[in-house]
């Protein structure tokens, strides 16, 4: 009985690998049919530790049984069993529905989202949710089905007298502690973890074998700042190869000047997934490049909106396990160009159609000086009719029509921060332009936003206007590629308006985290207070741009690339130039150990 249930949940957890790698086929790449079983294989130290846990308790059912009414044995066995099939399919199918779009298996921060149902019901569109609702139910009946007709069995039909009795009660007693040492992995002072399942360099391969139950479980046991897991050096050390990496203090200034005038009215458009890879599908933003400053190689630090709005406003790069904009008593001390431009004079505006309460962001705004600012409340319930909030097509032309009023009546200098929402998952645009859908909401996005720009033109400003648009973060297209990936990072960035003076394409290398240093640098500005920043339009600076994914980090410099996973703490994907040294790479992987190390001692200051 004992090990029917044992054996019935590993089966469970085991035959979640191959569903996911076909279900995941487009970024599996190129694998055989052997390596469904070596996934299967190399996951099973996880799925033996997750079905230690469910036994545990169901072990103390079953000793209880050997002395209780069968009647009370079944239903606690039941409620059980019932319990756990409920949460492993909720997961199951979740994690393999998100896991194209956000690279990750789900941890700790999918509880964020919970606490935000809209949104998170936004990420995918209905026939999705109808599909996965009916999945779950019929996937519970067939499992349950199993359980009923195979796995239970009245103990007490086994035990005919007392002695058998005490026999059975002792034998499950024992076989129940001795869970620990799957559950644990081993006798030493090293315990179960995800690394455990790693096994081929074809980095998902390593993904599909993690089981999503314990990866939550995992996450959550985990210190969101944990600095101690990503230190890899002496302080100083770190802060020396950092240096090194930034030059911003050893190097001198050779700055190009692109503005007309050291105190722009401006506007920041922070885009939607606009990733570089999407160019194709916006017209609008390749004639403005022409006329602007184009950023051609642009990388986001991190894959989402939260972490991406934090790196574009107040230069701090992104983690692998944690987002400051949601935790408050952090992102308070973060410098911000809201509160600097407001010291310089400027008038601070945020326009958003969305939840502004969606992972903190009202607090970490207000922090950030933006007093005045819009979202989704502000609009006309008629108005919100996208999964998100307010389209694109009417929060633009709302801002612009602010934008203009007060360029109109005051004689101050304007900072206005809009952030877009309609080129998010899943991509309900009020436009049917191109077959992919990703790629129809960026061009609907683009067209809004082209409008914008006209309207902008109109006013008397104009000359001295500054348009600086970059995405938040990058998106897996073409189809395929991983989280691993550098090409998924890249984002668009350009500057637009009249106050430009030199149109340009910038290729050197850069980060959202350079954003603002660059514009302040183009003002006379102080920015010291952005240390992992650099001035992207400094030609004495090293290039290279830094970013991080779930439990992950990467950098891309010149003639070498690297990215390490810091479960594994294993560098996963390299590159390098034909004519590079392997020194340099190992320089470049030192580099990206004391970046991520440094980014976590300065979370813990903050």
């Amino acid at each position: 009985m004992f090990f029917r249930h044992y054996l019935y949940w590993l089966v469970f957890f085991v035959v979640q690998k191959p569903v996911f790698m076909v279900w995941q086929h487009k970024l599996m790449g190129d694998i055989s049919f052997a390596d469904y079983w070596r996934v299967m294989f190399h996951a099973l130290p996880l799925d033996l530790s997750v079905a230690s846990y469910v036994m545990i308790p169901l072990g103390l059912i079953l000793s209880a049984g050997c002395w209780c009414r069968q009647r009370l044995m079944r239903t606690a066995t039941d409620v059980l069993t019932v319990v756990v099939l409920m949460a492993g399919l909720l997961v199951m199918l979740g994690d393999n529905g998100t896991f194209a779009a956000w690279g990750y298996h789900w941890d700790k921060n999918i509880f964020v989202f919970m606490r935000s149902p809209a949104e998170m019901l936004a990420c995918a569109p209905w026939w999705m949710w109808v599909a996965g609702v009916m999945a779950f139910f019929v996937l519970l009946a067939l499992w349950w089905n199993i359980y009923d007709k195979y796995i239970w069995r009245d103990v007490r039909e086994m035990m005919p007298n007392r002695k058998q009795q005490w026999l059975s009660t002792a034998v499950l007693v024992l076989m129940t502690g001795g869970l620990i040492l799957p559950m644990r992995g081993s006798v030493t002072v090293s315990t179960m973890n995800t690394g455990r399942v790693y096994f081929s360099d074809n980095q998902m391969l390593n993904i599909a074998a993690i089981n999503p139950l314990f990866n939550i479980a995992e996450s959550m046991g985990e210190n969101t700042f944990d600095v101690g897991k990503y230190t890899y050096m002496p302080t100083e050390d770190a802060k020396e190869t950092v240096g090194e990496l930034i030059g911003r203090d050893s190097l001198p200034v050779d700055r190009q000047m692109v503005l007309r005038t050291r105190r722009p009215h401006i506007v920041m458009i922070i885009l939607e997934s606009f990733s570089q890879n999407g160019w194709e599908a916006m017209p609008r933003l390749q004639e403005l490049s022409k006329t602007g400053v184009w950023f051609s190689h642009m990388y986001a630090g991190s894959y989402r909106t939260d972490r991406g709005v934090v790196e574009i406003l107040s230069g701090f790069p992104g983690q692998p396990t944690s987002s400051l904009m949601t935790v408050p008593y952090k992102s308070d001390n973060l410098p911000n160009i809201g509160n600097i431009l407001k010291q310089e004079g400027y008038d601070v505006h945020f326009y958003y159609g969305g939840d502004e309460d969606f992972t903190n962001m009202r607090s970490y705004l207000i922090s950030g000086g933006y007093d005045e600012r819009v979202s989704d409340r502000d609009f006309a319930l008629s108005e919100k009719i996208s999964k998100w909030g307010v389209p694109d097509h009417i929060l633009l032309p709302y801002a612009g029509r602010e934008i203009a009023k007060r360029y109109e009546e005051d004689t101050l200098k304007h900072l206005d921060v809009i952030l877009t929402l309609s080129s998010h998952e899943p991509f309900d645009v009020p436009m049917n332009r191109l077959a992919n859908p990703y790629l129809n909401s960026i061009a609907y996005t683009d067209s809004c936003i082209g409008a914008f720009i006209d309207g902008l033109r109109a006013s008397e400003e104009w000359d001295s206007t500054l348009v600086v648009m970059a995405g938040d973060h990058g998106f897996p297209y073409p189809e395929g590629l991983q989280i691993t990936d550098t090409e998924r990072f890249r984002i668009v960035s350009l500057w637009s308006g009249g106050a430009i003076e030199q149109p340009q394409e910038v290729s050197r290398l850069c980060s959202q985290a350079d954003i603002v240093p660059t514009l302040l640098g183009q003002m006379g500005l102080e920015t010291k207070e952005f240390v992992f920043g650099k001035d992207a339009l400094d030609n004495g600076v090293p290039q290279f741009a830094f970013f991080a994914y779930n439990d992950g980090y990467g950098l891309i410099r010149e003639r070498d690339t690297v990215v390490i996973d810091a479960k594994a703490n294993k560098t996963v994907r390299k590159g390098s130039s034909a004519n590079d040294t392997g020194e340099s790479l190992e320089r470049t992987e030192r580099m990206a150990r004391a970046m991520v190390q440094r980014i976590m001692e300065e979370i813990e200051a903050l």
